[in-house]
């Protein structure tokens, strides 16, 4: 609705009782942004509203995703417990403290580059990314 059409005396009215002390809270904000105490209590009772709508709408997307099925794309719990049994392995392996020769026990070399500690890590990473690609996308010989 346009200003220039708004007539107060013909617009809704709706008696509000509000509890002690609230009038002089809403006095005061509208005193701080030199507005009336109408609009101020109208911006209030919409920004409460728009924000039950927004919950409402997180909730339902919320709700939607716990009980969205798993696909068969979905890695099974199996596959799930070994990829961390193995990660749990690798650390251990990789733990300097249960390492006795950092140069003999656990090192990987790779063309003439001896990888360990953290290059070892990221080798073992890059070359975990590579495979997952090449499986997700193999090449057509």
């Amino acid at each position: 609705m346009s200003s220039l059409n708004y007539d107060s005396r013909t617009a809704d009215k709706f008696v509000v009782r509000l509890p002690d002390g609230l009038r002089p809270d809403i006095e005061a904000a509208a005193n701080a942004s030199d507005r009336s105490m109408n609009s101020v209590f109208v911006q209030a009772v919409r920004q409460y509203l728009d924000g039950q709508n927004r919950q409402q709408i997180l909730l339902d997307v919320l709700a939607n995703t716990v009980t969205t099925p798993i696909t068969a794309d979905s890695m099974h719990i199996d596959d799930r417990v070994r990829m961390a049994a193995n990660a749990n392995r690798y650390e251990w392996l990789r733990d300097r403290v249960r390492v006795i020769d950092i140069d003999t026990c656990l090192c990987v070399v790779r063309d003439d580059t001896v990888y360990f500690g953290s290059d070892l890590d990221k080798n073992v990473d890059e070359a975990m990314r590579l495979a997952r690609l090449e499986e997700l996308h193999p090449c057509a010989d």
